[in-house]
């Protein structure tokens, strides 16, 4: 992880009081930003309410003025309202609009592919899904920036305002209900041209082209104003030196920045179902690239947060000092490890693992560890099944490989890209696994 998205991690650790169990699993990209797969997001969490009881409150509901029901609707979780749209013929209605409407949870997109159209061949999600999406998160990339601004040899840049309309044009396609746009880019700004500007020209272009029935904004990596206090730096050199910050265009034109929303959550949309030899492929590039990198990377919160409740949970309070080589660190109260452990140790992986504790959570987190690793080496033991046969048969065997993949790329929608047969992008990327290292 980089030092300054440590400020990303800091906000996806778990702090005391804890409401969760450490034995869950958790979604965290390489640097620090929490993702929750959709079918977590609309799981119960709460207590199970079976019974007599609970039969009887569902009695009270339903019998209940409808304006009165409705506002009770209003207060429910996302995991409620889903249920209830799949349950309750009278309510489905009004709990999808209550559950599509959600204003703290985002869907999440990357920029490359609304540049490049949005093909569905091109994406890993199931494409009836994002039809009744209101609220978009982008994964702003710096290369859609390079490629809306491009550079010419003698300095200059040339702006591709086709570009900034495919953009919203795609977007607006595949999400036809959309109504909120965050562009996070996780990437802090290098170029010494842009060193005045809040964020990239790229960024501040797609946002003034945005459409004016969507409200758009930026969430940026930012470089922080260093304090001084009687010839004192205040600020800690370790994490303060980056933060994130939301940025919002007012009607005069300028940029109104404010403090990220700690209760959004950004949501991966269902994956889609693979089948077929190009959906054989597809899952392990999914696998590969997405599910098992988040679940891996998820894991260092749960470590941190298992060793500060193995001293301070369920009424302990045990200070302790940090287990870490060379590390003289010393913790009296719950959630200063935490910190620590982000402002410090944010490249330590192995070493977390070697110091948990030999409790339930510190066995629980090592399977799960080792049941990643299992995973790994399954789907690559499938890839090389996958590459022995196109090299060790014969060309016939190649010819009918071909054959079969192209039959689908042609027929079968969820797999549809800009090109077509062996120009298609999952041949193209197929064939680039191949002969990688052949």
């Amino acid at each position: 992880m980089r030092r300054q998205a440590t400020c990303n991690l800091l906000s996806t650790l778990s702090y005391p009081p804890w409401t969760k169990d450490v034995e869950r699993v958790v979604y965290m990209t390489r640097d620090g930003e929490k993702r929750t797969p959709f079918y977590d997001y609309v799981r119960p969490s709460g207590v199970r309410t079976t019974g007599p009881r609970h039969s009887a409150t569902a009695w009270n509901f339903q019998h209940l003025p409808e304006e009165i029901q409705l506002h009770i609707l209003t207060l429910c979780s996302a995991s409620t309202l889903f249920r209830l749209m799949h349950v309750s013929s009278k309510l489905r209605i009004e709990a999808s609009k209550l559950f599509w409407a959600k204003e703290n949870a985002y869907f999440l997109v990357e920029s490359q592919w609304l540049l490049n159209e949005a093909y569905p061949g091109d994406s890993f999600w199931d494409m009836a899904f994002p039809a009744r999406v209101q609220n978009v998160e982008v994964e702003y990339s710096p290369e859609t920036s390079n490629k809306i601004c491009l550079r010419q040899d003698e300095g200059g840049v040339e702006i591709q305002r086709d570009l900034i309309t495919t953009f919203w044009a795609t977007l607006k396609r595949r999400f036809p209900s959309v109504t909120r746009v965050i562009l996070n880019q996780n990437e802090e700004n290098t170029r010494p041209m842009y060193k005045h500007e809040p964020f990239p020209p790229a960024l501040q272009l797609l946002v003034r082209a945005c459409p004016t029935e969507i409200k758009v904004s930026v969430l940026f990596l930012e470089k922080k104003k260093q304090e001084v206090l009687d010839g004192a730096e205040t600020i800690d050199w370790r994490t303060a030196t980056w933060q994130r910050s939301q940025f919002w265009q007012t009607s005069s034109g300028e940029w109104d920045k404010r403090k990220p929303d700690d209760c959004r959550q950004t949501i991966l949309m269902p994956p889609k179902q693979f089948r077929g030899p190009v959906g054989q492929f597809g899952e392990l590039q999914y696998q590969c690239y997405k599910r098992i990198p988040l679940q891996r990377y998820g894991l260092w919160p749960l470590m941190v947060e298992a060793l500060d409740r193995h001293y301070f949970d369920e009424g302990r309070n045990e200070a302790f000092s940090c287990l870490l080589p060379s590390c003289t660190a010393y913790f009296r109260i719950a959630g200063d490890w935490p910190l620590h452990a982000a402002k410090v140790h944010y490249q330590e992986w192995q070493s977390l693992l070697e110091i948990l504790p030999g409790t339930n959570v510190g066995v629980y987190i090592r399977e799960r560890s080792q049941a990643l690793d299992k995973k790994t080496r399954e789907v690559q033991a499938q890839f090389k099944e996958i590459r022995d046969t196109w090299f060790r048969d014969n060309e016939p065997t190649q010819r009918e490989i071909q054959h079969s993949w192209i039959e689908q790329l042609n027929s079968d929608p969820a797999w549809e890209t800009k090109g077509t047969g062996t120009n298609s992008s999952p041949w193209e990327d197929f064939m680039k696994e191949l002969y990688s290292n052949h």
